[in-house]
């Protein structure tokens, strides 16, 4: 039994809103200075104050929520019925092409179960995802309550009910860019080494942050624009490369090009945002009051996003070049509540805050409206409490 498009579509901004407005009343406590008052305070003042506690209890009911809408749902998503499959085949040690930590999972939970309940498997890999993206929003932003709006509003929390691999990865790099902002390499590539057990994917981070951490000229930007072009040009002997270390995907419909136009101008608009600021605090002479260390910070996640725009464009032939690209974009969520922190002018911030929650509410409705679209399966939503039906493999 399911809710039914309709009903769906009201189910998750059901969860989007309630899980908003626990966020939204998220407070910093404790005396911090200013451009590390959140983060300071729930690092170091979690413990400390009543309403310590109460954002605690806050963030741990926006945890349970995401969590249980993710493990308890049954057949949603693009690939669950795959994952079901091949879960069975890792298990019974059968060929699959899925990496040594998701086949090492299941053999796990499988051998303790003493039978195949990939619910078991979907509900593990929903809670390390959804903690490891809390955690991330809540120690690297400066106001958690507008990085989860763009999480939930982004789709990001529903995408990871679909290639559930990709998404933990997709986590563990956000996560990880915390290390990269303070050259701690070491941290940096054991979390990267971490995530490739489970989607090989994200060892393309490994140069990739490690470029956009580095500062860029304009010169950069165009020798940068220049070998993209020739990589678009020459795209049919980069697709060979790319097919060695992807042969799952020789032969399928995926070769036909991963990208799509609503990604590209998602990247765009947080480009175009990125621009503005830059303009804007060189036109208010307000780069000084910005301290050194957000500088490295707003450049690297800017840097990223110039990628994702260069992903989504010059290098759209690839197979699902959708997943390279949120590497970068994924940055978004702690970008644009920086780069909000930091315009002075009061007014100004204002406006540009509803402008930039106005597109991504848009954004979301448009998510949910195309969430049945094939590739997506992400309605109706069901339930395996209610439901007798199952995958059962021999």
């Amino acid at each position: 039994m399911g809710l039914g498009r309709f009903g769906s579509i009201v189910f998750y901004c059901l969860i989007a809103f309630v899980t908003c407005a626990m966020a939204f009343r998220v407070r910093s406590v404790g005396n911090c200075t200013p451009q590390y008052g959140f983060q300071c305070s729930l690092q170091y003042k979690l413990h400390q104050t009543r309403e310590s506690f109460y954002n605690r209890l806050l963030l741990i009911g926006i945890f349970s929520i995401l969590v249980l809408c993710s493990a308890l749902r049954f057949d949603i998503g693009n690939d669950y019925r795959q994952y079901t499959q091949t879960a069975h085949e890792a298990y019974v040690g059968g060929y699959v092409v899925t990496e040594l930590g998701f086949n090492g999972i299941v053999k796990l939970i499988y051998s303790l179960f003493g039978t195949e309940c990939y619910e078991a498997v979907f509900a593990l890999f929903a809670f390390i995802t959804i903690v490891i993206f809390l955690k991330a929003m809540v120690w690297q932003s400066v106001d958690f309550a507008q990085s989860y709006f763009l999480f939930m509003t982004l789709g990001l929390y529903f995408q990871t009910y679909n290639t559930i691999r990709y998404y933990l990865a997709l986590a563990i790099a956000l996560y990880a860019m915390r290390y990269v902002l303070r050259r701690d390499w070491i941290p940096f590539i054991f979390w990267i080494l971490a995530a490739a057990l489970f989607h090989k994917s994200v060892l393309l981070v490994l140069p990739v942050y490690w470029l956009a951490s580095i500062p860029w000229k304009k010169i950069h930007i165009v020798i940068g624009l220049i070998f993209s072009a020739l990589c678009y040009v020459g795209q049919k002997l980069i697709l060979k490369i790319a097919l060695v270390f992807y042969p799952s995907y020789r032969n399928t419909i995926y070769l036909e090009g991963g990208n799509n136009i609503s990604s590209a101008l998602r990247v765009a608009a947080v480009l175009a945002l990125y621009i503005w600021f830059i303009y804007y605090t060189k036109k208010q002479e307000a780069k000084a009051a910005i301290t050194i260390s957000r500088s490295r910070e707003i450049q690297f996640y800017g840097q990223l996003q110039l990628l994702a725009f260069a992903a989504c464009t010059f290098f759209s032939f690839l197979p699902v070049v959708t997943r390279i690209a949120y590497y970068f974009s994924v940055s978004q969520v702690l970008l644009i509540p920086l780069l909000l922190s930091q315009v002075q002018e009061a007014n100004i911030r204002k406006r540009v805050k509803m402008v930039v929650f106005a597109v991504y509410l848009i954004n979301f409705g448009i998510f949910l409206w195309n969430a049945q679209q094939e590739g997506v399966g992400l309605l109706p939503y069901r339930s395996w409490l209610f439901t007798q039906e199952r995958y059962i493999y021999k």
